[in-house]
């Protein structure tokens, strides 16, 4: 080896050795230890007890038996116990209804205590406290209303109110929303465990309103789904208390009354729907929660009959509150459009067309509620088409499904021809021409012509049935529907239309010996049976003829 060889390979050991030095100085700087040699990690960690099969076990142990779960269980017995301990109490008629509440006051006041004095590092077995406590301390107000009764309302009412406060500042505090949600929750809840059948609809209201201006600013702080969750369920139990006692209350309810009950409820739909897109706008986020896109539907869906309700309104009237509302969807799709939350904009779009359509159906009858129907079915499916929109999608197929059983059953009641016949066939072709067009998927534009194709066969017999020989007239019209199917499907070359015009054929000749043979005179049978098969001889030689000579021209 010459000299030059043996010094590059010392100058290559040396930076090796350096290289190694450095590795195992970085090694004992974080405290590791490199194993030994033939010891490979499997078998380390089958000796620590921690393989696979200990490590499935173990996850398995966490999901199963987790002490978040215990603690959770065990709460909520302990609450079933304060509950039975008040109603046990009351059956054996132990102590006074005084020392009782102040037994459920203590038992919340120990538990909230104990969870403040939990350690930070068991954050869920802290939480369980937290929430058991308050929960207790509701159960104790409901029960010195309820059942003890030697406490004024309007102390009871703020005791609570105080619960919730103090619930909604420990989520805030501890940034937990069970605790958010528990305060919520047993807020909403009060009016249904305090209402005695009596009482004023604008105390109800403004606690209402105290309650969700609360809960609104801790969702738009926290953006807690399950708040708003909580908030949309229990603000509609209260309104819904709300206008029973405004239909049942004595005395009645007055004007005011009814202003103030329709006050609470833009506070719940601002509180919530509004607060969700707002939150969601400012926030800048692209695609919100599902809660956020429910309260859209949620908030309007379940304002309409409410408002109904109370109002006493008439179908007119309902209506114009329907419209309304779409009016409001469709402002609210073009501002949230125009601020790039293109999922909320589509949400709030198609809440605009569903009530639209209410509105459509409650204000106007007849043939020209079926033309404003058919319409919207074809505009739908063209804005589903533009805008790939799968609940635009869906609702156009929904709207579309109505027609076509509404148009089935006008049929099968009402026969003849005359506008509604019309509008009818005017709805059949754009459903079997223009909105299938319209359709990505060849299954769904298969199944449209098809049910298409049959109602249409129900609308020939239904309108012409009734005329002077209808029957002839049925089979006559059936047949030439026949053979616009075969020409169209043979110049177009689409096998279904011509199966679909060759079944037409069949169900002519079928009706001809089944029907036509027993109902028609002498006459009228030879003429039907002459011109039938002479039209479907011609249209075969028509067929053939066009086919033999395409096939030459090809060869």
């Amino acid at each position: 080896m010459s000299d030059q060889s043996r010094e590059e390979l010392e100058d290559r050991l040396c930076r090796l050795e350096q290289k190694v030095e450095m590795l195992e100085k970085r090694l004992n700087a974080t405290g590791e230890q490199v194993p030994p040699a033939g010891t490979s990690d499997k078998g380390q960690a089958e000796e620590e007890g921690t393989g696979p099969f200990d490590r499935r076990w173990a996850t398995l142990g966490k999901i199963q038996f987790g002490e978040q779960w215990l603690n959770r269980i065990g709460m909520g017995l302990l609450l079933f116990g304060v509950v039975f301990l008040f109603k046990y109490s009351i059956d054996q008629g132990w102590l006074v209804p005084p020392v009782r509440s102040a037994i459920g006051l203590g038992i919340g006041s120990l538990l909230l205590g104990t969870g403040f004095g939990m350690r930070e590092s068991m954050p869920p077995f802290r939480q369980v406290l937290l929430g058991g406590g308050i929960a207790v301390l509701y159960i104790t107000g409901f029960a010195t209303y309820q059942l003890y009764d030697f406490v004024p309302d309007m102390l009871t009412w703020a005791f609570m109110v105080a619960v919730t406060l103090l619930a909604l500042s420990l989520s805030l505090q501890q940034n937990e929303p069970i605790l958010s949600v528990t305060g919520m929750l047993g807020a909403l809840g009060t009016p249904f465990m305090l209402y005695s059948g009596s009482g004023s609809i604008a105390m109800l209201m403004g606690y209402t309103t105290l309650v969700m201006g609360a809960g609104a600013v801790i969702y738009y702080q926290k953006g807690w789904a399950s708040l708003l969750w909580s908030m949309l369920a229990g603000g509609l139990g209260i309104m819904g208390v709300g206008v029973v006692a405004s239909l049942f209350m004595e005395p009645a309810a007055t004007l005011s009354d009814h202003w103030v009950l329709q006050g609470g409820m833009a506070v719940w739909a601002l509180a919530t729907w509004g607060t969700g897109v707002v939150h969601a706008v400012v926030r800048g986020k692209k695609a919100p929660g599902t809660t956020v896109h429910l309260s859209t539907f949620w908030i309007f869906l379940w304002l309409l009959p409410l408002m109904a309700a109370h109002w006493d309104l008439s179908r007119p009237g309902l209506a114009l509150v329907a419209f309304g509302f779409a009016g409001i969807g469709a402002v609210g799709y073009l501002q949230l459009y125009q601020k790039n939350a293109h999922p909320l904009a589509a949400s709030h779009g198609f809440m605009a067309l569903i009530m639209l359509t209410a509105g459509v159906v409650l204000y106007f009858n007849g043939t020209l509620l079926y033309v404003l129907l058919t319409a919207e079915a074809v505009a739908l499916r063209y804005v589903a088409r533009r805008t790939y929109d799968l609940r635009v999608d869906a609702g156009a197929h929904i709207l579309f499904a109505a027609v076509v059983i509404w148009t089935a059953h006008s049929l099968l009641n009402n026969a003849g021809l005359d506008s509604r016949a019309v509008a009818q066939l005017i709805f059949l072709v754009a459903g079997g021409t223009i909105i299938p067009h319209w359709l990505e998927q060849a299954d769904m534009k298969l199944a449209y012509r098809t049910l298409i194709y049959l109602v249409v066969l129900l609308w020939i017999h239904q309108v012409l049935a009734g005329l002077p020989d209808g029957q002839a007239w049925v089979s006559v019209v059936w047949g030439l529907y026949a053979s616009g199917l075969l020409i169209t499907g043979f110049l177009q070359d689409q096998q279904k239309v011509r199966l679909a015009g060759m079944a037409t054929v069949f169900l002519v000749v079928g009706k001809l010996f089944l029907v036509d043979l027993s109902q028609l005179p002498a006459l009228g049978r030879i003429l039907l049976f002459i011109g039938v098969g002479g039209a479907f001889v011609l249209l075969g030689y028509y067929l053939q003829s066009r086919w033999s000579s395409g096939a030459n021209s090809e060869t």
